[in-house]
């Protein structure tokens, strides 16, 4: 019986979401404890299983079409359109929360497909097939949460659509927190592109610092200055306010990470909902943050060292 096994992971903006569509860098740090499993075997009809979803491949077109897409581009590639097989995805990534749940899919289902068809893939080739998905789900992806949920360290992603490893010397924390609410990621998209659209100068200034604060953080994070950093972090945040992608109960929760000991913070993914980031050098703080948050309404929160 052929086999084929892909896995992903999760993600994080640091620094730069949204403006990264307009060709500006970001800083993405990976979350390797949340994780996405693909397998792929032989059956007698195609059946795909994930946490959300349970039936034929032609039914995905109607709910997720982006893997639905996903999925013919491989078989075309692997010259096997009348492959049948059983896909099973398997994720404790929570969806919609700016974690880059998504990608990691697509990612995931790349890597299970090569393995399955005993293919020697590069990462350009993962990428390049995974945001067929990525491009269906959100109307316009960068690329840079693809990079971010296959790579192993921080990312800083270029204007040029290139990701470069962070090599980094650093006591880093970051605690994530699910604030509960869905984001939504296309509409918040399609919110910062109407926007500019209305009003180019105000909020092309927006995100061209957005840009700026992404390339200083680069060279502030490789320093390990944090606490400047962190500014950074806290300037970002105040702009995707401005951008309209932030809500008063992220707002809420960053206060409450600051008001704790965090060095910065904001929200993090496309906004209007999900999740927020923030930035500690110690551990102890990292968990009274974690506490705080928890306490305060967040439905899941977790730590990593970056």
């Amino acid at each position: 019986m052929n086999f084929g096994f892909g896995q992903a992971h999760a993600k994080a903006h640091l620094l730069g979401e949204h403006s990264v569509v307009y060709g500006y860098p970001a800083i993405i740090a990976p979350l390797l404890s949340l994780t996405n499993k693909a397998e792929i075997i032989d059956s007698d009809t195609t059946v795909i299983e994930t946490d959300n979803f349970s039936g034929s491949m032609y039914q995905l077109n109607y709910r997720f079409s982006g893997i639905y897409n996903l999925l013919v581009e491989l078989l075309n590639f692997f010259e096997s359109p009348d492959l049948t097989f059983k896909l099973h995805v398997k994720s404790n990534i929570p969806s919609k929360k700016g974690l880059g749940s998504s990608a990691a899919y697509a990612v995931s289902i790349v890597k299970a497909f090569c393995d399955y068809f005993d293919y020697q893939y590069t990462d350009e080739e993962v990428f390049k097939f995974a945001q067929i998905a990525e491009n269906k789900n959100h109307g316009k992806s960068s690329g840079g949460d693809t990079y971010a949920v296959m790579a192993e360290g921080p990312i800083f992603f270029d204007s040029n659509k290139d990701a470069t490893i962070l090599k980094l010397n650093t006591q880093a924390y970051i605690i994530i927190a699910d604030s509960g609410t869905a984001g939504l990621t296309s509409q918040a998209v399609q919110l910062v592109a109407d926007n500019y659209e209305k009003n180019p100068t105000v909020y092309g200034g927006y995100l061209k610092r957005m840009g700026e604060i992404a390339d200083k953080g680069r060279e502030e994070i490789i320093a390990d200055d944090l606490k400047d950093f962190g500014q950074l972090m806290n300037e970002n945040q105040l702009l995707l306010s401005k951008l309209g992608v932030s809500t008063p109960y992220l707002e809420r929760l960053i206060k409450i990470t600051l008001k704790h000991g965090a060095l910065g913070a904001k929200l993090t993914g496309g906004g209007l909902g999900g999740s927020i980031v923030a930035l500690t050098d110690k551990s102890e703080t990292a968990k009274e943050i974690k506490s705080a948050l928890s306490k305060s309404g967040a439905s899941e929160s977790w730590i990593s060292k970056i």
